[in-house]
């Protein structure tokens, strides 16, 4: 970090419906050139126009996952209106396809041809880390609604990125590798996880949790980002006859791609536990009831027995003639939610101060359970094994099956311990 982050945090306790994913916020910044803003003691602001970047895969082997982030955010400002405390805001969305160059291409655009103020996404881990050094660079904030690369709050971390709405991959996939060697019974595993930093980090988690309460990685398989043909890792891992398959993907079509070459060779789905994404409800809806019983670990549960929760999930069906939000939907909202309540009580903010705004906060409900931040600007909060069920409306949810509270992304180890290890790799597993 770049400077000493905050020692206290106040409390917000979130309360009914949308208002109470609304209280899920606080954060904004002046836009360039638009002079100094006029706060006074009760958070009124000045008036003007705040310009978001929006980057995202809306196209490629990610543009479902890509999408629905952007539907996320963009839901939220439909649903409550674009002006908050006299502040219009603005945004202009950016395909980067799931490219880093592509990525780090818009927004170099962003910023220096439109003047946004800030930049929200995107979703891969490598296209995130780096815009989120180039923002840093320049003194734009950055959001991170769903990112989960491990470095952007750990060895890259800085005063200016702040992940929103999803956890670090090894962090969010630690207690399933827990859960499936202590309350699971499984005693070998075979994990299968896209070759790149997310995939790296996930598997890493969850071998990690396993490992360290009795259970046996047998073997570690690697798929490319591109891979549509799941039919040799599927076969891979029937040749490989472990106990359980942990599969870890970034969204989008590898899930059911993935799903359908498993399911196609009459492989039993009780030998699965898949991490957030390969079991989101892009995936629910692409498989249908084939998959009920599926179990899958994520810092998001739809099914969750919360009252935020599921006014959430009813007003997302609401909007989108009754599909079920995953996560990529709840990060982008909640993202949404949070710079809309920032400029509702506190008025424009810019650079470190927006984001210690967000991360000053704890909150004792949302529609993620129980969330704070870190003094590396990363979340913590609780992570869902889930069990794929249908529920009274007809449609698949991830409902909690266990829940483990408070998890950080240090992995029992001290932060200095963690840091001072290699990053996660092919080679190096924790």
């Amino acid at each position: 970090m770049t400077s000493t982050k905050r020692s206290t945090r106040r409390s917000w306790v979130a309360i009914g419906g949308l208002g109470a994913a609304a209280a899920l916020a606080l954060t904004a910044c002046a836009p360039p050139g638009a002079g100094p803003s006029t706060q006074g003691a009760g958070g009124t602001a000045g008036t003007g126009t705040l310009t978001i970047g929006f980057i995202s895969p809306t196209t490629g082997n990610f543009a479902v996952a890509g999408q629905e982030m952007y539907d996320g955010w963009d839901l939220y400002w439909k649903t409550h209106g674009d002006e908050v405390n006299g502040v219009t805001i603005k945004t202009i969305l950016e395909d980067d396809a799931g490219n880093p160059e592509t990525s780090l291409t818009k927004a170099h655009k962003l910023v220096e041809q439109d003047g946004v103020n800030i930049i929200v996404g995107p979703l891969i881990a490598n296209t995130a880390l780096a815009v989120a050094q180039y923002t840093a660079s320049v003194g734009i904030p950055n959001l991170q609604p769903v990112a989960a690369s491990d470095d952007l709050t750990q060895r890259n971390a800085n005063d200016l990125t702040v992940r929103t709405g999803s956890m670090g991959g090894s962090q969010a996939n630690y207690p399933g590798g827990e859960w499936a060697a202590t309350q699971g019974g499984y005693k070998t595993a075979v994990t299968l996880c896209a070759d790149y930093a997310f995939g790296w980090e996930s598997c890493a988690g969850f071998k990690q949790g396993f490992e360290k309460n009795g259970g046996q990685v047998v073997q570690q398989i690697w798929f490319p980002n591109s891979t549509t043909d799941f039919s040799t890792y599927a076969s891979q891992i029937q040749a490989a006859n472990a106990d359980l398959v942990y599969v870890a993907t970034a969204g989008g079509a590898p899930g059911p791609n993935f799903l359908n070459a498993y399911l196609g060779l009459g492989l039993p789905i009780d030998k699965l536990l898949l991490n957030c994404c390969a079991a989101d409800q892009g995936t629910l809806r692409t498989m249908g009831d084939q998959i009920i019983g599926l179990k899958s670990v994520s810092y998001w549960a739809e099914g969750r027995d919360s009252d935020v929760t599921r006014e959430f999930v009813e007003a997302y069906k609401k909007a989108s003639g009754g599909k079920v939000p995953g996560a990529y939907i709840a990060g982008g909202y909640i993202t949404a939610s949070l710079l809309a309540s920032v400029l509702q009580e506190r008025g424009l903010l810019t650079g470190s101060d927006l984001i210690d705004a967000i991360t000053s906060y704890t909150f004792d409900d949302s529609i993620f359970g129980r969330v704070s931040w870190d003094d590396y600007n990363n979340t913590v909060g609780p992570v869902f094994i889930r069990q794929v069920e249908k529920l009274d409306d007809g449609n698949l949810y991830n409902v909690p099956i266990a829940t483990y509270e408070d998890v950080d992304q240090w992995l029992g180890r001290t932060p200095e311990e963690a840091l001072a290890q290699p990053t996660y790799s092919q080679t190096f597993q924790g």
